[in-house]
């Protein structure tokens, strides 16, 4: 008997299922197998690219190194008006009388009597005659009564202001009472040093702090730190992005030398000192123990100065007490102390722990 081919099969129906399950369970094995293949593309191009990131991190670490270093052996030399701890910078009294362009007038006025030399008469008078003892006694006495008002001591108080080149804080500070502190550098009437910190580098990821105190420091082996400070403080950005040069070697090399007046072969020397980052280790040393040496009879830095700006002061009555003066509070008030007296004032009463006016 023939079999009816019109009919299913009785076993077709299982099978069909069961080649449909193999079928599925064959796109599955595919799909998971590109699935792994695509993961692991992404892993080796993930790691492919962390490498190139990492390389290009190391050679631009490397030319941030460089950039502070300088050539392989380069003989380093230290500031000549470094302080003996080369925790700063003194500026030149010399110096800073020939660049402040305020001296040449407030120089002979009375204000200035009792400290100029050109007070030989007045001066001399009490050594040579006896009718003259009062005239000392009533000059000291006003010193001494107004204890809230110092009055300018024969000794300097010593002014120590803490800046890095990539602080626009500083540069602010150094833009508000950079005239007037000079003037008074100038005088007599205070020390003023700078202490460089280079903390800017690590905030910014570049190497401006470094280099830019590297030249200051350069400069002051020509005789023009003070200038070439003022110059680079002044071409300060107002805004400092992550990994920006801020300031390119032409003008550290050129522009701020010519603003300072380094001309001739000091510009020479000062040049080869730059290129040579001649002070290098005096710089890196300095900026490091800023921050972890103790500001002498200050409790706010016991553990030495992490941000700048600041400006600590010590009297001659007490120079190995630095107390602080508070620059945001006078900086930011209606009558901040730019002028010489002002500023004196300020300082003086700074040094002495006094923070009301008679």
């Amino acid at each position: 008997m023939a079999k009816d081919k019109t009919k299913p099969r009785a076993d077709l129906a299982p099978r069909r299922e069961i080649e449909a399950k193999l079928e599925a369970a064959k796109k599955a094995k595919r799909r998971r197998k590109l699935a792994i293949n695509w993961t692991i593309a992404i892993v080796i191009i993930a790691l492919v690219a962390a490498g190139i990131w990492g390389a290009w991190a190391h050679v631009k670490a490397g030319e941030r190194e460089a950039a502070i270093t300088g050539p392989a052996n380069a003989a380093q030399v230290t500031p000549p008006n470094a302080t003996s701890d080369g925790l700063a910078i003194v500026v030149n009294a010399a110096d800073a009388a020939a660049f402040s362009p305020s001296l040449p007038v407030p120089t002979p006025t009375p204000s200035d009597t009792p400290t100029d030399t050109p007070t030989d008469s007045p001066t001399d008078t009490p050594a040579d005659s006896p009718s003259d003892t009062p005239t000392d006694t009533p000059t000291d006495t006003p010193t001494d009564t107004p204890t809230d008002t110092p009055s300018t001591p024969s000794a300097p108080y010593i002014v120590d202001l803490y800046v890095d080149f990539q602080s626009l804080s500083s540069g602010n500070v150094q833009s508000t009472y950079g005239p007037a502190l000079t003037a008074l550098a100038g005088k007599g009437e205070i020390t003023l040093r700078y202490h460089f910190l280079t903390s800017g580098d690590t905030t910014n990821s570049n190497t401006a702090s470094s280099r830019a105190a590297i030249a200051a420091a350069c400069a002051d082996t020509v005789g023009k730190f003070l200038p070439y400070t003022q110059a680079v403080m002044a071409a300060m950005p107002p805004n400092i992005t992550s990994g920006s040069l801020v300031f390119n070697d032409p003008q550290l090399k050129v522009t701020f030398p010519a603003a300072a007046g380094i001309t001739g072969t000091d510009l020479t020397t000062f040049q080869n000192c730059y290129t040579q980052r001649s002070t290098r280790s005096f710089i890196s040393t300095m900026s490091l123990a800023n921050q972890t040496s103790a500001v002498p009879g200050n409790p706010t830095y016991a553990t030495g100065v992490m941000t700048t700006p600041v400006m600590v002061v010590a009297s001659p009555d007490t120079p190995t007490v630095f107390q602080t003066v508070d620059l945001s509070t006078d900086m930011y008030s209606d009558t901040p102390s730019t002028s010489e007296d002002a500023l004196l004032t300020l300082i003086a009463m700074s040094a002495y722990g006094l923070t009301g006016s008679g």
